[in-house]
């Protein structure tokens, strides 16, 4: 099983899945067309990021079109350290 360790400024995302799987009025809505949050949880760092750091949960812009891989047999993000908009604390 490989690694993949992020080079330059590109941060490797776990990507939080949507937790509502019901609407207000008891609909159940499959995995598959949940949206996905635009939140994640940081596993990789490449070497130019500065100020966010492995297991922060950060807000990212899902627009962008991020690269998506498999890590570790999950899907993942790649994203560089300009779309990522903040670190959420406390969570």
């Amino acid at each position: 099983m490989s690694k993949i360790r992020p080079i330059g400024d590109r941060l490797l995302i776990k990507q939080h899945s949507a937790e509502q799987t019901y609407t207000n009025t008891n609909i159940y809505i499959p995995e598959s067309n949940q949206t996905k949050e635009d939140r994640g949880t940081i596993v990789g760092i490449g070497d130019e990021v500065t100020g966010v750091f492995e297991g922060e949960v950060v807000l990212f812009n899902q627009f962008v079109q991020p690269v998506k891989v498999s890590h570790m047999d999950e899907d993942h993000l790649l994203l560089r350290q300009q779309d990522v908009w903040a670190v959420v604390d406390n969570e």
